[in-house]
């Protein structure tokens, strides 16, 4: 998963895995802020006694009836009053209480009691769900509760190490039909399946060992399992295997080895990372690939105006995939630096790709290349809170500029959002103008382009044949964006996200992909385990076939 300030070496964030496995989540296409308060007004009446105050809500504006279009959110405001601690268990009744069986003398007093009940009621006090466990817990179950094992220390490094094996599956299935109309290939309707497994050793709270597998594809759009009804390779095709899509050990040096600094006055905490392990950057548009790497990171430098400033490197030997199959010849150098300061938060991203090229004989292309990308990342406040992010990301070929493999040009990106005031719902606008032939460093063949940040019509679902239902590369000087709302109910176990979205080509020569889409996608939680995803688009594409198409899919996380 993509780390929120702008890149990560690491694989699977855990505690995201059981928020969804709770609520099952979904991902927003954007920052948001949380809702607004709208304080009640208050006035002195010309006929009562002077110091009197009339506290008078404010009129619900015309168009209350149908915005937010999500639920609406209570904003709790800050209390005069004391308002003493409580814990969960305080707060929760057992089932037999909650359903009447039982009387709740055994429940703490409610310290809300004296809030003024709302129109609907207030609600009682309910039973939090049950802990959904993974598919394998072995040691300490993941997000539990209870004492800890004392595991045991490691001979001479003097570590502890208190070993959990946990292991979970995410399973998607798909029945989808697309033609996007500019990519010249026929329409494909076909049943498609995903499977990963992931096992992850945890040794510490900083050491662990991540294997995942890909079992039903092999991480190409056309070689996923599935059934075609329409379009190429009709019938069957058999894509099973246990592809090691994941396999590194990350941890930090200090606590790795603390015989090393029993003071603790040393330099030594430095993390890392090595083994095949996704690397993203810049959400993706610098870099978005699964490569062979050894990566270092120090956190928490002292740097005047910063209150983290952290510095990354990393090279890259093995499967960087520039649009082309996987590369085995070609060395990838990184250089990363993030700052979080009063405001913003800064990064800096530098990679260079040396190409070897040994496998293409004496008239091949030289192709190394130069990759920069810089962002700043805040929450404008002279504007209403609207969350920003702003990105330049430029390519250089440092000798032959190779179509779609690496080229020089630039792409200026920026996203701004905001929460709709009274709900969760959130409205996005984000836009991007791109110079020249804008490649990125290494990019995973089933994910979106460099556009795929901009909205779900330039992204991918990663799922066989379906892929972005408006071009999201950069092919010369052009320009666009995507307008969306996102909508919220039943405490975010239920989404839907309306999107309109193009691009437009500033070259004069006709040959551009010039798109206008519309788009929605619906998601609903099912239970602890399950969500379902439904979601459809229209195209209409100058000198190309207009595109359509509709998707859905269930995905069973265990």
């Amino acid at each position: 998963m993509v780390c929120p300030v702008g890149g990560c070496v690491t694989n699977t964030n855990f505690a995201v895995l059981a928020v969804f496995c709770v609520s099952v989540g979904c991902a927003m296409p954007a920052m948001a802020q949380g809702p607004e308060t709208v304080e009640p007004e208050t006035y002195e009446r010309a006929d009562e006694p002077p110091g009197e105050y009339i506290r008078e809500e404010p009129e619900e504006p015309w168009y209350s009836w149908f915005w937010p279009i999500g639920d609406r959110v209570e904003v709790k405001s800050i209390k005069d009053d004391y308002v003493p601690f409580t814990t969960e268990k305080d707060r929760m009744m057992t089932r037999e209480e909650v359903l009447g069986i039982a009387e709740p003398s055994a429940f703490a007093p409610d310290p809300y009691a004296d809030e003024a009940i709302t129109p609907a009621g207030r609600a009682k006090p309910t039973v939090l769900p049950d802990r959904p466990a993974l598919m394998v817990e072995a040691g300490n179950g993941f997000l539990d509760t209870g004492p800890l094992d004392a595991g045991f220390e490691v001979p001479v490094l003097g570590a502890v190490w208190q070993p959990r094996l946990w292991a979970y599956a995410i399973n998607r299935t798909a029945f989808q039909t697309f033609d996007n109309g500019f990519s010249g290939n026929p329409r494909e309707t076909e049943i498609a399946n995903r499977l990963d497994l992931f096992v992850n050793l945890q040794l510490t709270g900083t050491e662990k060992i991540l294997l995942g597998l890909r079992p039903t594809d092999n991480n190409r759009p056309n070689r996923f399992t599935r059934y075609t009804f329409e379009g190429q390779d009709r019938g069957f095709n058999d894509e099973f295997g246990f592809n090691v899509e994941t396999l590194f050990f990350e941890g930090d040096f200090g606590s790795l080895f603390p015989n090393l600094d029993q003071a603790g006055i040393l330099p030594i905490d430095y993390g890392f990372t090595v083994g095949r392990q996704p690397v993203v950057f810049q959400e993706g548009i610098l870099i978005n690939d699964t490569i062979d790497a050894f990566g270092i990171i120090r956190n928490n430098i002292p740097f005047p105006g910063t209150s983290n400033f952290r510095v990354s490197a990393m090279w890259g030997w093995n499967r960087l995939d520039r649009n082309e199959v996987f590369s085995r010849n070609e060395n990838m150098y990184g250089l990363f630096v993030a700052a979080d300061a009063h405001v913003s938060t800064f990064n800096l991203d530098m990679i260079y790709v040396d190409d070897r090229g040994q496998d293409r004989g004496p008239d091949r292309d030289e192709r190394d290349g130069f990759y920069v990308g810089a962002s700043a990342i805040q929450r404008l406040a002279a504007f209403g809170g609207i969350s920003t992010a702003f990105r330049v990301n430029s390519s250089f070929a440092l000798q032959d500029e190779v179509q779609g493999v690496v080229g020089n040009g630039t792409l200026l990106t920026a996203e701004l959002s905001k929460t709709v005031p009274g709900s969760d719902d959130i409205v996005y606008f984000n836009s991007f103008l791109g110079f020249g032939n804008f490649t990125q460093a290494g990019r995973e063949a089933v994910v979106g382009g460099p556009l795929a940040n901009t909205g779900i019509l330039f992204a991918s679902p990663s799922l066989s044949t379906y892929l972005a239902e408006i071009d999201p590369f950069v092919e010369d000087d052009l320009v666009g964006g995507a307008i969306g709302y996102q909508a919220f109910w039943d405490n975010k176990r239920r989404n839907v996200i309306f999107e309109i979205a193009g691009r437009q080509s500033l070259r004069n020569d006709g040959l551009g992909v010039n798109s206008l889409g519309f788009g929605v996608q619906y998601q609903q939680a099912v239970g602890q385990h399950a969500q379902l995803t439904l979601e459809s688009f229209y195209t209409i594409n100058e000198n190309f076939d207009d595109g359509l198409g509709a998707r859905a899919e269930f995905q069973i996380v265990y």
